[in-house]
């Protein structure tokens, strides 16, 4: 039975991990590579022979290893897991584990590592470059996932004595919407990848990643859609809690929602919108969404009780 009750707590850590590495990884990285213009710093001489172009092919699985990278930092991560949440401080132990250990002094001749200022050709200006991205995107998944698993250790008893906070329902609303991003990002790269598949079998031209990505009026639709999920969770969590919901439920309006905003803002900001294509995008963020809620929000014990 403990052994059992292990496996569910490793299951639900390694899952927190996922999800704050996936959603800091890819905000740091979009902000940054629009910031310092990736796209054409890795064309430059010797930059090009260590970093593949932002539009050739095998970029676009990168997103896709982020949830494989994500189980590896939770199995390093499992065995101090205590510390860090017991710890006032732990999240700055954590952080400085991944500074020390994971930027600066990498076993291998990595950029912005001390090895890779002497063992590779890359250029001063580029292990500098890549530090603002790399450490910040840490100190955000150190503090978040830290902050998150403290939370999910209090007792239901304590959560169902002490009414939760609106400051704290807000911040929940706020992280849900921020996991929520990874879905869009995950649904918008499926969907390139099957269109640019579908281009190449007709000759016509594929659809340009670093373009799409640098386009404002595209990207203001998400963060249209971020708005809408933070006061959508605010709301709908509440009936979730009180049993007014069911996860079923709750996915399915998400996925209503994750839908109907990319389309209502294509067909205002551009004229048109394809159904299929909404369809698929706002998929992949309701369920992150159902599933943050059902292991975020703690029910009261009475519902617990009565729901079992």
């Amino acid at each position: 039975m403990n052994t059992q009750n292990n496996w569910k707590t490793f299951i639900a850590f390694a899952l927190k991990v996922i999800v704050a590495h996936m959603t800091t990884y890819f905000i740091f990285g979009i902000i940054m590579s629009n910031v310092f213009d990736y796209g054409e710093i890795f064309k430059r001489e010797i930059i090009r022979d260590y970093m593949l172009p932002f539009d050739d092919h095998n970029v676009i699985y990168g997103p896709f290893l982020q949830p494989i990278r994500g189980l590896i930092f939770a199995i390093g991560l499992w065995p101090i897991r205590n510390l860090l949440i017991e710890r006032k401080r732990g999240w700055l132990i954590l952080w400085g584990l991944l500074v020390t250990l994971g930027i600066l002094s990498t076993p291998a001749a990595a950029p912005s590592s001390l090895e890779g200022l002497v063992y590779s050709k890359l250029p001063m200006w580029y292990h500098l470059l890549g530090l603002p991205e790399i450490t910040l995107q840490t100190l955000a998944f150190s503090i978040w996932l830290v902050w998150w698993e403290r939370q999910s250790t209090q007792s239901h008893e304590t959560i169902a004595k002490q009414e939760t906070p609106l400051v704290a329902e807000i911040v929940k609303s706020i992280m849900t919407a921020c996991f929520a991003y990874i879905g869009y990002a995950v649904g918008g790269l499926l969907m390139v990848a099957m269109l640019n598949a579908r281009v190449a079998e007709t000759g016509a031209q594929s659809i340009d990643i670093e373009a799409a990505g640098a386009n404002f009026k595209m990207q203001f639709m998400f963060v249209v859609a971020f708005v809408v999920n933070v006061i959508s969770v605010f709301w709908i969590a509440r009936k979730w809690r009180t049993d007014q919901l069911s996860t079923w439920t709750t996915f399915l309006l998400f996925w209503l929602i994750d839908a109907l905003v990319p389309w209502l803002y294509q067909t205002i900001v551009f004229g048109s919108s394809f159904i299929p294509t909404v369809l698929l995008l706002g998929f992949f963020p309701a369920v992150i969404i159902a599933i943050s809620i059902r292991m975020n929000y703690k029910k009261p014990v009475i519902l617990e009780r009565r729901s079992t």
